[in-house]
Order: structure tokens, then sequence, then C-alpha cells
């Protein structure tokens, strides 16, 4: 599969990034679930993943580090990450 990242995801990696004090686990995890994803593997072997019904077919968030969530969607052949943040930053997108 074929990664595409949006604008707000990649603003939000940079916040989020910024306000660790050691940003290597982050990058590990999510490296690590992008990953997965490449290779069509399934991220709820080893991520807590919900489907956001409210979104329709193909949306999902993913726990990839403590409370940090992943918001994604897959269509065909790609996985478009949308948004990065905690449940607080993100719940309007949930």
């Amino acid at each position: 599969m074929k990664i595409k990242a949006r604008r707000p995801f990649k603003e939000d990696y940079k916040r989020i990034e910024s306000r660790l004090k050691n940003p290597r686990p982050l990058r590990k995890a999510l490296a690590n679930a992008i990953s997965m994803l490449q290779q069509g593997n399934d991220l709820s072997k080893k991520y807590v993943v919900n489907a956001l019904l409210t979104h329709g077919q193909g949306w999902y968030d993913c726990y990839i580090y403590d409370d940090i969530i992943m918001i994604y969607k897959i269509e065909g052949q790609y996985v478009k990450l949308t948004r990065l943040g905690t449940p607080k930053e993100l719940e309007k997108e949930r």
C-alpha cells in the first residue's frame, strides 16, 4: 500500500514531537505502524484500532504511543494519514 500523509497530520506530528522530551519512542512506534500499513498487515494485532463509523467506511483510529492516536483512511491501495494527537485534541475528528 502507498502512504499519503496529509498536511494536518504532518503539522500534528511536528507539534507533538516538540512537546516530548524524548520523541524517539513516538518516532519508532509511528514508523512501525506505518510500515505495517504499507505491508498490508493488520494493526489490531499490535495496537488498539477502532473503526470510525461516523466518518464512513475505511476510517480508523489507532493508539500508537501512550495516548497518541493516529487517524487514517484506507482507500484501495492508499492509506491516507489524516491526523495525529491525543483523544482530547482529536475529539471532533473522532
